[in-house]
């Protein structure tokens, strides 16, 4: 048995039982399939005399509230075809539906091939929901061994909290004996089948105790979708509270990746947040005045079914309160409107202590890097791969380093013969070590033997490995890959009890000789993990710099990044600073992110010396581009990138959009970054964002320059590199030696000559001592 599941499990919450969650699913299909049989015929009463637009505008009115999804399979979790061989013959899907929504009706478009040698009478796929049959796909003889397509309807009732989409493959291959692990055993259902959803908005009850839902939904494993809302022009101040807002719901939104469009003095369609203060709110909904930090659910003025989260304050220090408050939990959060009295601030972050972080510097419990501790154990016949992820701050040193020794405790169940069972350890599916498993023989009636205190079976083994230190990144997955062989006796005496194999929680990383030095600027450290700004989590050594007016789509690029680094963080940014472009100079010794986009700001024009690239709508302007000929090594700090000095500088003159994500040494300061985000214009801007929120396109973003035109990114090495971090003296030393030969060269013929000297006047002093003794 195998369960599919995406990168984070989610937690189970309690609610309604299953049983009331079907009727009240079976409820709601009841009420949709009685509106569907009398819509139609009062809309067609009523609307008979009516001219054709406004019988459209009824038509509209009839369906509003329904919205149809198109779901993959990969976007479920499905990171590759589903894969269903001999009797390891079953695959969970997590099936999640928002709590605020209800399915109307469901469609299965499944993408499938059966093995060409199985017999069709006794062969079948069953999909099921929960282990609940809903379909049985049968074996077409004429269409064996090549890609099939069926439509299947689910069952809405079935549509419940945390439910599970089951593919079930019962084959044979003969009527007579057949071996259950035999390789024509097999079914591949295609990741790229969708799940095609229309669901109804259910009207909820304004209670802040459900936060963060609405308005972010756990259950719901597509991108966050969060609108902000502001006055017609809003003040810096409110910006900075809403970008604290954002990375706070990007730390809630995790692995699905956030966006946050921004509107000015306009509602979207859909739940929404809105800052308001006495002095500077929009004209829509009508809000009271405040005389205190508040925060408040309240329905959409249009639509009942949608939520407006509103964050309240007498002025800008009083709204800045009540969203620290929400972000740090300290406001107890219950009913449709909390003041807020008064909030502290933790303590300021420790450089690379964010929780979704490994701490570096100390040996790690493996334990610590999963959820639960059942998500390191595996059973079935066939044992999927147990997975634990580790996120390292992307400027750990890796040149000339040993690995990560690695102190691994696992227990399996023993196979009957020893040679036949192996581990094999993987890091981003990249062969790192094997261990030899030892069979039930080998364990001798002598030995000790400790009964742990949780559940488990089988042999306690203790082996070292050192993953390799080229192989470490900033996004890492080791991957524990137990193959134990089922018990074969002969024809038709194949055993079929299940395998067990687990990985102890103590097990631990050894991350004490990690040093933290690179090479800068990286396009690709800033995509991945939002260095070097994550680098403290609550962004303390940050100024985000935005025009002096800024628009909407300068917001909404802004909001999306300060939520993609409270995804990689996994906590709010408190403690970043926000700067119009006028007060620049005023960020001192910082790391920067710049936001701009049209006419050249003033900013950007004093800094064209700094720049590798300066993009004006109609006019772009570059040095030299060299094209990064190996991307991969520069995730290496050790490895230096190719240079390409200015040796020029080209203007090209053009028209259409153009954006453009640029890194360099900071003008203000130096050993410190500025990342800018450009666009030819201000609608063009949000595609920067966008691309730091498409995994298809972050792996792309590399060097110090990168263009993005539609969905299309390239990238380039345009300026100098710098360094950022420290290394032991002696360390240091030789690194920089390595990169000049002839100066190493040079220095080991003065050592030659140095130590030539020293032994010549050793020599001359004992010659001297043996002359003056015999005379």
């Amino acid at each position: 048995m195998r369960i599919v599941r995406p990168a984070r499990v989610l937690p189970r919450r309690t609610g309604p039982s299953r049983w009331q969650h079907a009727c009240r699913g079976a409820l709601a299909l009841l009420a949709a399939l009685l509106s569907a049989l009398a819509a139609p015929a009062m809309a067609a009463d009523a609307t008979a005399t009516l001219p054709p637009a406004k019988r459209a505008a009824v038509h509209a009115a009839l369906a509003a509230g329904l919205r149809t999804q198109t779901i993959t399979l990969r976007e479920l979790g499905a990171y590759r075809p589903i894969e269903l061989r001999g009797v390891d013959r079953s695959a969970y899907l997590p099936l999640t539906v928002r709590f605020d929504e209800s399915v109307v009706s469901a469609r299965l478009h499944l993408n499938f091939t059966f093995s060409p040698s199985l017999l069709p009478e006794l062969s079948q796929l069953k999909v099921m929901i929960d282990d609940e049959p809903l379909a049985s796909v049968h074996v077409s003889k004429e269409r064996l061994g090549t890609p099939q397509h069926v439509d299947i309807d689910l069952d809405p009732r079935y549509f419940v909290e945390f439910a599970k989409l089951h593919f079930e493959f019962i084959g044979h291959y003969t009527t007579d004996c057949e071996y259950p692990f035999h390789t024509s055993l097999w079914a591949s259902v295609s990741n790229e089948s969708t799940l095609e959803l229309v669901t109804r908005r259910l009207e909820q009850r304004n209670d802040l105790a459900m936060m963060p839902a609405p308005f972010f939904d756990v259950r719901d494993n597509r991108r966050l979708e969060l609108p902000f809302v502001f006055a017609r022009q809003p003040s810096l101040a409110s910006l900075r509270t809403a970008g604290v807002l954002a990375s706070w719901f990007g730390a809630q939104s995790s692995y699905r990746g956030a966006h946050f469009p921004a509107l000015f003095d306009a509602l979207p369609a859909r739940h929404a947040v809105l800052l308001a203060t006495n002095d500077e709110r929009p004209a829509r909904p009508a809000l009271p005045l405040v005389q205190v930090p508040t925060l408040a659910v309240m329905t959409h003025p249009d639509d009942p079914a949608v939520k407006l989260l509103l964050v309240l304050g007498r002025d800008a220090e009083q709204l800045r309160t009540a969203a620290e408050a929400l972000v740090l939990g300290q406001a107890a959060l219950s009913g449709e409107r909390v003041e807020v009295r008064s909030v502290r601030l933790p303590q300021a972050a420790v450089a690379y202590r964010a929780p979704n972080m490994v701490k570096t510097g100390e040996r790690v419990r493996i334990g610590e890097l999963v959820e639960h501790a059942s998500d390191l154990q595996v059973s079935g016949q066939v044992l999927d791969a147990i997975r634990v992820n580790l996120r390292l701050p992307a400027d750990i040193f890796t040149w000339e380093a040993r690995g990560m020794p690695v102190d691994l405790h696992f227990r399996y169940t023993p196979p009957r013969e020893n040679g036949q069972a192996n581990l094999v350890v993987r890091i981003n599916e990249e062969f790192v070590q094997s261990f030899a498993l030892r069979g039930a023989g080998q364990v001798g009636t002598s030995e000790h033997l400790d009964l742990p205190f949780l559940e488990d079976t089988g042999t306690l083994v203790t082996q070292g490995l050192t993953v390799p230190a080229f192989q470490l990144g900033a996004n890492n997955q080791l991957q524990f890959v137990f193959d134990i062989p089922p018990q074969d006796e002969g024809r038709c005496r194949t055993t079929l009890g299940g395998a067990q194999a687990a990985i102890d929680p103590d097990s631990t990383l050894d991350l004490t000789h990690i040093e933290h030095y690179a090479a800068m600027p990286n396009l690709a450290f800033f995509a991945n993990s939002g260095f070097p700004f994550t680098k403290y989590a609550d962004l303390g050594q940050t100024v985000v710099i935005v025009p002096d007016a800024p628009k909407p789509g300068e917001v909404e690029t802004a909001l999306t990044v300060l939520g993609q680094f409270g995804a990689a963080t996994g906590m709010a940014a408190t403690r970043f600073e926000l700067l119009d472009a006028s007060h620049a100079q005023q960020a001192d010794d910082r790391d920067l992110l710049v936001i701009a986009s049209g006419v050249a700001a003033p900013l950007l024009e004093a800094w064209k010396d700094t720049l590798p690239a300066r993009i004006d709508a109609g006019q772009r302007a570059s040095s030299t581009l060299g094209k990064i000929a190996d991307a991969g090594a520069e995730w290496f700090s050790g490895a230096l990138p190719r240079m390409v000095p200015h040796d020029g500088w080209a203007e090209i003159s053009a028209k259409g959009p153009l954006a453009a994500i640029l890194g360099f040494e900071s003008p203000l300061q130096s050993g410190r970054s500025v990342i800018v985000l450009n666009a030819t214009d201000e609608a063009t801007l949000p595609r920067t964002a966008a691309a730091l929120i498409d995994p298809s396109r972050v792996r792309d973003l590399r060097g110090d320059l990168a263009l993005l035109r539609d969905d299309a990114v390239q990238s380039f090495r345009v300026g100098d590199t710098y360094y950022v971090g420290h290394l032991s003296w002696w360390r240091w030393i030789w690194f920089q030696l390595h990169s000049h030969p002839l100066l190493l060269v040079l220095l080991g013929l003065l050592l030659g000559v140095f130590l030539a000297l020293v032994v010549f006047g050793a020599m001359r002093r004992m010659a001297a001592r043996r002359l003056a003794a015999g005379s």
